[in-house]
This record gives structure tokens, sequence and C-alpha cells, in this order.
């Protein structure tokens, strides 16, 4: 529990929790006024902020797919050009290879961060999920005063307990201890399945066939993940509360259900016109960037020359104050009898007449 319910702590995941656990609140509270019974009402609304948290993230989870079709178009180019300098270390030549990366990235109307934003908005959300599922009773109070009718799910006696605690205690329930050891396998193993077709479906929105060079790291990256990510869903489920397990299942089920979707929309358009695309989204930022820049600079020269016309002023005043000073003191120190000293006695007649 520590683990999962500590993110709730995090910054921004923090907040964006509490945030969901208000949508879960309300997803409850409404289901509570609206079916018949309360049973099932945790794994219901369990079912129905995943599939609307998920349905929320779409616009990201579509641009992230036209990013990764975008890099398996790429990945040839940029690894032709990792091989043409493989063996040189210099700065110059590293330099000479960035800049070369970058004119194919320019070619494609994307940029090496273009992947990264929405894993970036997504991975708070994702983090921000699992403290509400897990400690559901903590964001939602109404659950704490029901009975344990809103706790069963089908055949899973309470979504509280993990599926290993439910078989040690599967002759304290209602529910046939056959039926409950059952269930509690086939979760995590739905589970596990899930998952597994989910990461095939984003796999092969890139359009090219799997690379079989067993020295790619890439390939090997990809692979690794394909046995990793179900088996991580597998242990996860049988040991946390099943209340986790419904959810990994139900998202992965929307995941690949939107993932089929979004392969039959981008298989309906060509790499040309994606890049096409891009290409003019990367020329209108650029512009809007071309003109923010001028802008900045136009405002950057004219506070530039009033702090200089102030300035001027201020010299140009601070020299006239100076040369006064300067008069005033050949005033005080003339000779007696001379032309200075009868210039100021006339000054002083004509002053002294004005009072």
């Amino acid at each position: 529990m520590g683990t999962l319910l500590s993110a709730a702590n995090w910054p921004i995941v923090g907040q964006i929790a509490i945030l969901l656990g208000k949508v879960m609140n309300v997803i409850y509270n409404t289901l509570d006024n609206v079916l018949p019974t309360d049973h099932g009402l945790v794994g219901w609304s369990i079912i129905i902020y995943t599939i609307l948290v998920y349905t929320l993230m779409l616009p990201l989870t579509v641009n992230q797919q036209k990013t990764s079709r975008m890099t398996a178009l790429m990945n040839p180019e940029i690894k032709a050009i990792q091989k043409k300098y493989q063996n040189k270390k210099d700065q110059a030549s590293m330099m000479k290879q960035q800049e070369e990366i970058q004119q194919v990235y320019d070619k494609y109307g994307t940029s090496m961060m273009g992947g990264c934003l929405p894993l970036l908005i997504q991975m708070p959300l994702l983090f921000a999920l699992y403290p509400v599922i897990y400690d559901m009773s903590n964001y939602v109070p109404a659950i704490a005063k029901a009975s344990d009718n809103v706790q069963r799910f089908f055949t899973l006696p309470n979504l509280s307990m993990s599926p290993i605690a439910m078989i040690k205690a599967r002759d304290t329930f209602d529910v046939a201890p056959a039926l409950v050891v059952i269930t509690c396998i086939l979760l995590p193993i739905i589970s596990a399945a899930t998952q597994y077709g989910s990461i095939k479906l984003s796999q092969a929105i890139s359009g090219v066939k799997n690379n079989s060079d067993k020295n790619d790291p890439m390939n090997s990256t990809m692979k690794t993940m394909n046995m990793t990510m179900p088996l991580f869903s597998l242990f996860m489920v049988f040991t946390l509360s099943s209340g986790i397990g419904i959810y990994w299942i139900i998202s992965a089920v929307v995941r690949c259900t939107q993932q089929f979707f979004i392969n039959k929309h981008l298989q309906k358009i060509s790499p040309e016109e994606m890049v096409e695309k891009n290409r003019d989204k990367a020329e209108k930022k650029r512009e809007k960037r071309g003109e923010k820049a001028e802008k900045i600079n136009a405002m950057a020269q004219a506070n530039t020359k009033s702090l200089s016309s102030s300035a001027q002023k201020d010299v140009s005043s601070s020299e006239k104050n100076a040369k006064l000073k300067e008069a005033e003191e050949k005033r005080s120190h003339a000779k007696a009898g001379s032309l200075s000293a009868k210039a100021n006695m006339v000054k002083d007649f004509n002053d002294n007449k004005k009072k």
C-alpha cells in the first residue's frame, strides 16, 4: 500500500489524484442512485472511471501513435547516420552527426522531443489513477457506510482484497471456494493477456515489419517489453487489491479498442501526407516563434531607446549644472576692478532690482 499511496503525495500527481477522486466519488454516488441494487458498485465505478479517463487521454494517445509512425519512418535514416559516425568520437564529428540527425527530423517535420511531450502529460495522470482505485474508500466516503455488497463483483467476493488473500480466505465467503480460487487465478491471467494484446497493437502502428536483426538494441528492447510487461501485470494483479486487477483489465481492453480504431485511421493516411502535414505545422510554429521574437526584439529596442534618451537628458542636465557651477565659481573669484567684477556688480544690481 505504501508505494502506491505515496504517489498521491507527489507534487502534481497528488493534486490530480484529488481531482480524479472527486470524479470517482461522483460516479459512485450517481450509480448508487441509478442502480436498483448496491451489489458491485465499486466494480462498476472502477470500470466507468477507467473508460472515462482513458477517453479523455485519447487525443494524447493519437498524437503519440502518429509520432511512433514517424519514428518508424525516420529510423532507417537515423541509423545510417549513426553507423556513419560510430567510430568517430571527436567533438567535431559528434556535432556533425547531431546536425545531420536534426536535418532528418526537419525533413519529416518533427522534433526530437515530439514523442516525449504526450508521455510527460500522460505519466502524472497514469500515476494518479492508482491511489484513487487502491484506496477508493478514502476518496469515496460513502463506501465506508455501505454494506459489503458494494465490494462484491460477480464471483469476486471482495474487491478490496488481493486474489492471493481471497484464495487464502476462500472458506470464509458465501461463494463456493472452488469458484473463488478459479476467479482469483483467472483475473491476473486475463490481465496479462490483455496487456500483451495492447502492446502488440500499439507496435503494429509503425507500419513496418519487425526487425529481425538480433544486434538491434531497439528490437531487443521491444521483445523484452513484450514479455516483462504482461508478467509484471500478472504479478501485480495477483498481489494487489482485486480492484486494481479490474482496472488493469479494463484499461487494457479500452487501449486495445482505441488502438484498433487509431490503427485503422492512420492506415488511411499515407506517410507522404503525414510528413506534409507535419512540415506545415512545423512551419507555422516557426512563423509564430519568429513573430513573437520580432515583437520581443521591437519591445527591447524601444526600451533601449527610451533608456538611452533618458540617459542623454540626464547627461545634458548634469553638464548644464556643471557649467553653471563653474561660472559661479569664476564669478566669486573675480578680481576687484576687473571686467568680470564689474559685470558681476551689474548682474547683482539687476537681480536686486527684480526682487
